[in-house]
C-alpha cells in the first residue's frame, strides 16, 4: 500500500469532526507503540524539552548499567 502525501492528509483531517479525529489518533495509539509515544510526547512533554530530554537521558543510563551485568 502507498501511503498518502501529508499535504492530502491534512486537507482530509481538516474535514474531520472532533469524534472523529480522536478516533484515528486512538486508533494509531493502539495500533503501535511508536505512535502512543509520540502522542504522549506531543500531549504532555513537548513544552517542557528540557524535563524530556533530562529524562530519556536518564533512562538511557538505567538501560547501560542494567546491561552491562548481563
Amino acid at each position: 500500500m502507498k501511503a498518502a502525501k501529508v499535504s492530502d492528509i491534512k486537507k482530509d483531517l481538516k474535514n474531520k469532526t472532533q469524534p472523529e479525529l480522536l478516533d484515528l489518533c486512538l486508533h494509531l495509539a493502539k495500533f503501535k507503540k511508536e505512535n502512543k509515544e509520540l502522542l504522549t510526547y506531543l500531549l504532555y512533554e513537548v513544552d517542557d524539552e528540557a524535563s524530556f530530554i533530562q529524562s530519556i537521558k536518564e533512562e538511557v543510563d538505567e538501560q547501560f548499567s542494567r546491561n552491562q551485568y548481563e
